[in-house]
């Protein structure tokens, strides 16, 4: 089974070490799609072995969706031949390789946290740029998704990633129409979904944090415990976690996992 991931990031110390981790427990097929805000004078000057790419000026708190599109779609075209394609951000750390066994159903087009649908929520301008009217939208938690190479595929015949990144070129960076008025944080952690929701491809979550009651579900939560807030702490003691997020700063986690994986390497 072949994965090729997407780290999509702006300047960060932790970088590096979700790239070691992303190379140990996915695979070798890695691109690190930097804010373009960042290039000059960080991107541009990242180790050789870091396959790194320029991506569009964002700067903003929330919602980068051009440069979520962008990275998959050059994803894509690096990779054609993978079978899976993760998307993740820089503050998510795998710890194993054990969430690959979930992959093999290749039945799922998506896969990712806090599964939701909706059909309240409306989205009319994607509805005007793949001209089909959507009847039910749909959510994952944004920082690491996995996209079945059936759905990706499905885009690109679409010619979806360039019709998106032309209707939305002139767009304030975070902005999407009729997200605020429905408290939507970001388009993309439902665009995706969504889609492929809409076009008969299969979602699955792996565990849901309750924000109300703060309190995780699912029966897979240990292994992937994977929020927005807060960050996931050492007392959490997530011993048997393949994915984690958000783990940021210089965490006893990431140290921990950093010796971990030197030493795997070193057996190997």
């Amino acid at each position: 089974m072949k994965i090729a991931t997407l780290i999509n990031t702006h300047k960060t110390d932790l970088l590096l070490d979700t790239y070691d981790s992303v190379k140990t427990f996915v695979s070798e097929d890695i691109l690190v799609l930097v804010d373009g805000k960042d290039w000059e004078d960080w991107g541009k000057s990242l180790p050789e072995y870091v396959n790194s790419k320029k991506g569009y000026v964002h700067n903003f708190h929330k919602s980068p969706y051009r440069n979520y599109t962008f990275g998959l779609q050059e994803l894509y075209r690096l990779y054609p031949d993978s079978d899976w394609y993760c998307y993740c951000e820089s503050d998510v750390l795998f710890a194993s390789d054990s969430f690959k066994h979930y992959l093999k159903a290749s039945d799922v087009w998506m896969f990712g946290n806090d599964l939701r649908f909706s059909k309240k929520i409306k989205f009319p301008y994607l509805n005007q740029i793949i001209q089909e009217d959507i009847k039910e939208t749909s959510y994952f938690l944004g920082c690491c998704l996995f996209f079945n190479k059936i759905f990706i595929k499905k885009l690109i015949d679409l010619d979806f990633f360039n019709k998106f990144l032309k209707a939305t070129e002139n767009f304030p960076v975070g902005h999407f129409p009729d997200c605020d008025s429905q408290g939507v944080y970001d388009i993309g952690e439902n665009m995706y979904p969504t889609l492929a929701h809409h076009y008969g491809g299969k979602l699955q979550q792996f565990a849901v944090w309750n924000q109300k009651f703060n309190h995780w579900q699912g029966n897979s939560f240990r292994e992937f415990p994977m929020r927005w807030r807060p960050e996931i702490s050492w007392e959490d003691n997530f011993s048997e976690a393949s994915i984690l997020h958000p783990i940021k700063g210089n965490s006893d986690i990431r140290w921990f996992h950093q010796a971990k994986r030197k030493r795997r390497n070193a057996i190997k």
